[in-house]
């Protein structure tokens, strides 16, 4: 999984053009008239279908290349890049997103984290050439599906016979290539094995696949199991050395944890521009109109948390490369806590729509499906449970953990627009981290805070910050404590000490996009009311106590939101022209 910094995308620009002509060729979402408009992607929904007209728009777009590294022939050369072009995937349709996208890119992250030169090779040339993949994950330790759904092997010859089942793999059934982690009959559960097999074909000796199954959400992915009796494998295909599964998957865990919640923040985007056409459609009179105060803040908050997730979505995929000892925390912190403050943030929009919010057909049927699919994202064998493990395991260590010097926090990590990344370094991140650098850049931006001048929403600034630094301060002293306690299970107390770690780390992350910003002066990012309305969401979640901010930051951020409404621009830390 080495991605060296080479090819057409050193300048970044490569990025931007290829979002552009994507864009371009989806068309406007809500055009009625657009065979790639909400109306046809509902209606495949409602059928629990894949829409045609969108798949052959990616296999002309050649979305595959995205999930190869550069070295290979592929377009893969930075995490966050490749969470940007498939937002653009999740703005339409979630299932899309799953199904075409992200089923394949989970499969190959194993390949390139461990699998030999002609696996990886051969990987590349099956995605290059259009082939999908699926990766039957085992459960992290935290979870229990494995142990009750899983393969097993037995030696035969120079080989082995595959036997067990998976009941819910997501495009199993178009699948060119499958990922399965398998252990020897008759021992523990870790002591597992990779194998990358060639899918059988239907009705060979030893496979089935099992019947589609149905899902609330993401309706049109085809879901279905697979069940293997004494089926045969070669030797070569073995991933990686007998017995290595587990390390594998834990060099695999951090990418997909990180690039699968920033990808979904396109559905989430969605779901508020519709919130926001909704609100514009209504007389001043409705309670739903853009001049009730219970609108305005509904839709503030949704705009508030996309930048939330989004500023520590950058920070995490750009961390992969930058600090990948680290990577493993910033993303079980990622698939936390993204899924859940974008659930909470479409359950809170349908206040704006109302009935509408249930609706199925019409010009707002797209918001149910978007409450719908976001959840299931959230979904896997690194769900929100196993992350919380995650995070309690880092809290144990970090009274021990040294503070960091500046030059270890390099600019890059925080900075939307920024370009070339060293390659990833797979066998980095299974090596556990002596520092925990974006707690430790509080400090220094603590400082920058307080002393900056300004008016009131720099002064809201600064003392958003000096909260969150005392939160920090009083993590510290919680985790020293849980670190005295014998070890276990997390437990309540365990989880509770994560979600705070998990919305500090957050409140850091938007202290460092907001420092390193290098945009113009008069841009959005560049003046502090997004990062003091982000500051106040956080805060709010950690102490129900934390005062209201100035009115002018609410305000600047509505003028933010309506602007980009009407100028077809996303919603997260790029405002990215979309769809026209």
């Amino acid at each position: 999984m080495s991605v060296a910094a080479s090819g057409a995308d050193l300048d970044g620009a490569s990025v931007e053009e290829r979002i552009a002509r994507l864009e371009h060729d989806w068309g406007d979402l809500d055009d009625p008239g657009n065979p790639l408009g909400a109306e046809q992607f509902v209606a495949a929904d409602a059928e629990r279908r894949p829409l045609p007209a969108a798949e052959r728009l990616l296999d002309d777009f050649r979305l595959n290349a995205e999930f190869v590294p550069g070295e290979l022939g592929g377009r893969l050369l930075r995490l966050d890049a490749l969470a940007r072009v498939l937002r653009s995937v999740f703005r339409r349709d979630a299932s899309l997103g799953m199904g075409y996208g992200m089923s394949s890119y989970m499969a190959a992250a194993v390949v390139w984290a461990g699998g030999s030169a002609e696996q990886r090779r051969a990987t590349a040339e099956l995605l290059l050439s259009g082939g999908r993949m699926v990766c039957a994950y085992p459960e992290p330790a935290e979870g229990n599906d494995f142990l009750q759904n899983s393969f097993t092997t037995t030696p035969s010859g120079d080989g082995f016979l595959l036997s067990g089942r998976k009941e819910a793999l997501n495009n199993a059934s178009r699948a060119s290539s499958l990922l399965l982690f398998a252990h020897p009959a008759g021992e523990a559960v870790d002591g597992h094995s990779a194998y990358l097999v060639r899918a059988p074909e239907p009705g060979s000796p030893g496979f089935r696949s099992l019947p589609r199954r149905s899902t609330v959400g993401l309706r049109g992915c085809l879901v279905n199991g697979v069940e293997f009796t004494g089926y045969g494998l070669t030797a070569d295909q073995l991933l990686g050395p007998p017995g290595a599964g587990a390390e594998l998957a834990a060099r695999a865990f951090p990418v997909i944890r990180c690039v699968g919640p920033s990808m979904a923040l396109g559905c989430a985007d969605t779901a508020l521009r519709t919130a926001v056409a909704f609100a514009r459609s209504h007389r001043s009179r409705s309670r739903a109109s853009l001049r009730t105060p219970r609108t305005r803040a509904a839709l503030v908050d949704a705009f508030t948390d996309l930048l939330l997730c989004d500023t520590l979505a950058l920070v995490a995929t750009r961390g992969l490369h930058l600090l990948p000892r680290e990577g493993p925390t910033l993303s079980a912190v990622v698939k936390y806590l993204l899924p859940t403050v974008l659930t909470e943030m479409v359950y809170d929009l349908s206040i704006v729509l109302g009935a509408e919010s249930y609706a199925s057909q019409g010009p707002y049927a797209v918001f149910q499906k978007s409450a719908r699919d976001l959840p299931m994202i959230g979904l896997g064998p690194v769900g929100s449970t196993a992350s919380r493990a995650a995070i309690v395991t880092h809290l144990r260590r970090l009274p021990g953990l040294r503070a960091p010097v500046d030059e270890e926090v390099p600019a890059a990590l925080f900075q939307p627009f920024g370009q070339v990344l060293p390659g990833l370094r797979p066998e980095e991140l299974t090596r556990a981290a002596d520092v925990d650098s974006l707690l430790g850049t509080l400090e220094s931006t603590l400082w920058q805070a307080s002393a900056a001048d300004g008016g009131e929403l720099e002064k809201a600034l600064a003392g958003y910050a000096a909260a969150l630094d005392a939160e920090l301060a009083r993590l510290r002293r919680a985790s020293a404590d849980l670190a005295d306690r014998p070890e276990g299970g997390p437990g309540l107390r365990g989880f509770a000490l994560a979600e705070r770690y998990a919305l500090i780390t957050a409140g850091a992350a938007c202290l460092g996009v907001r420092r390193y910003h290098s945009g113009s002066p008069d841009d959005f990012l560049s003046g502090p009311a997004w990062a003091v309305m982000v500051l106040f969401r956080i805060l709010r979640r950690l102490d129900p106590g934390t005062p209201e901010p100035p009115r002018v930051g609410e305000e600047q951020l509505l003028d933010e939101l309506l602007h980009r409404f009407d100028d077809a621009r996303s919603y997260d830390l790029y405002a990215t022209l979309i769809g026209r």
